[in-house]
């Protein structure tokens, strides 16, 4: 052991959870502690979101001292115990036995683990600020038990591989994408030797699946760490091997990183108030600004290789570029405006694409029309027609195609600030139209 503080504990339910599971385990004879990234995050004053228990308790020693355990992965020596914390309520508290691993043939998890002490199980960690320990030994407050350095690193702002940087990164590529993405998160200089195998080895990340790919990308540009995770994403050598086709024509991605800078500035200064949806720094508004003007980009093989996105995300993501696609709008003005315009700017994705097309003309008039979208009242966006396709039967027209055009055409009438009687008229005319 190199070093060792005390850290307060916060008086969260999840902390407090994992350390009833810790000293449940240390009362019945087990070594036991927190470990990992909610140590590291005390350490810096932030608040970990869950907390996880590593101990010498095997698996099936755990099931015994615990009523109600998840088993997620035992072969590894993983489970979850669901822990009470009063009122009612349950946190999920991950336990995991003490281990060492075998060879990493495939370069994504080992071929074999086997049990062991605790020493052994922080040296097969991948980063010194993810290999601490925290005894929980006072009533409030934990002693950091540190064989690695990172409390170290930590102070030093440094991100560094436990042991040979080579093997770590071979035994899982991912930790390839890991490393910028904690050291974007907590602003940390990746030290030359780490940094140096990361550029050796980046091509090994086509052995990592794009689901696992997908989710430190998405962590990373999230908002915040957008602009920091794409510099190292650059200066590492990682951006041609993720985006080949992305970095080919933006090289260094010097555009996408400046129009993420000026997208993030706008969404900081943006209006504010309003019942129309403003843009939030998502994965969806994100993607489109890192495309830019390339709007056929997510229907790329290297999308898919490397987002795999859901459904609803994938459909945003080409929904904002369309968007930015059809932006004819005219002179900002207050409305009512002509009907396309309406449409366009009461889209829930339409704030988002003006983000976007600011991130690529920051001297075009879309900040204004973000202003002007803000103040434009839901009920003028969305008009409350007077009546409907049950109207129109009474009317005597007979349900068919007709009747979605004639909805739309009162619609455009209402979006231009006509009153009911003319948007009657007009729903009126096309369904006579349609008679003839």
């Amino acid at each position: 052991m190199t070093d060792s503080v005390t850290v307060q504990l916060p008086d969260s339910a999840p902390c407090r959870a994992a350390v009833a599971v810790v000293r449940t385990l240390r009362a019945h004879g087990h070594v036991a502690f927190l470990v990992g990234g909610c140590v590291r995050d005390l350490l810096i004053g932030r608040s970990p979101k869950d907390y996880d228990v590593a101990t010498a308790a095997r698996p099936k020693q755990v099931l015994r001292l615990f009523a109600d355990v998840v088993q997620v992965g035992v072969s590894f020596g993983v489970v979850r115990v669901r822990q009470p914390v009063g009122d009612g309520d349950i946190c999920d508290v991950e336990v995991a036995t003490f281990r060492a691993d075998g060879k990493y043939s495939d370069g994504r998890r080992p071929d074999s683990v086997r049990f062991a002490g605790a020493r052994q199980d922080v040296l097969r960690r991948d980063f010194t600020i993810n290999g601490l320990l925290a005894d929980p030994d006072r009533r409030d407050m934990a002693t950091v038990c540190d064989w690695v350095g990172g409390i170290d690193d930590l102070r030093a702002g440094r991100l560094r591989c436990i042991g040979d940087p080579v093997e770590r990164f071979g035994e899982d590529a991912l930790r390839l994408l890991r490393a910028p993405r904690f050291a974007a998160r907590f602003g940390l200089v990746v030290e030359p030797a780490t940094a140096a195998a990361i550029r050796a080895l980046g091509p090994t990340l086509a052995k990592v699946s794009a689901e696992r790919i997908t989710a430190e990308l998405t962590a990373m540009l999230g908002e915040g760490t957008a602009l920091p995770a794409l510099a190292l994403l650059v200066d590492l050598g990682l951006a041609p091997v993720v985006w080949p086709e992305l970095v080919a024509m933006d090289p260094g991605l010097r555009e996408a990183r400046l129009r993420c800078e000026r997208a993030l500035a706008e969404l900081a200064a943006g209006p504010t108030g309003g019942d129309l949806p403003r843009a939030s720094w998502q994965i969806p508004m994100t993607l489109a600004v890192l495309a830019g003007s390339d709007r056929a980009w997510p229907e790329r093989p290297e999308f898919a290789a490397t987002l795999r996105l859901n459904r609803s995300e994938f459909q945003a993501v080409r929904r904002i570029l369309a968007l930015t696609g059809a932006s004819a709008l005219p002179v900002p003005g207050p409305g009512p405006w002509p009907a396309a315009v309406a449409r366009w700017l009461r889209d829930p994705l339409a704030d988002a694409a003006l983000v976007a097309l600011h991130a690529g003309d920051p001297a075009g008039p879309w900040s204004q029309w973000r202003q002007l979208r803000a103040a434009w009242p839901a009920a003028a966006a969305f008009p409350d027609l007077g009546f409907g396709g049950d109207d129109l039967r009474a009317w005597g027209y007979a349900a068919g195609p007709s009747f979605r055009s004639a909805l739309a055409a009162a619609e455009d009438v209402r979006l231009q600030g006509g009153a009911t009687a003319d948007a009657e008229a007009a729903a009126r005319a096309v369904l006579d139209a349609n008679l003839t």
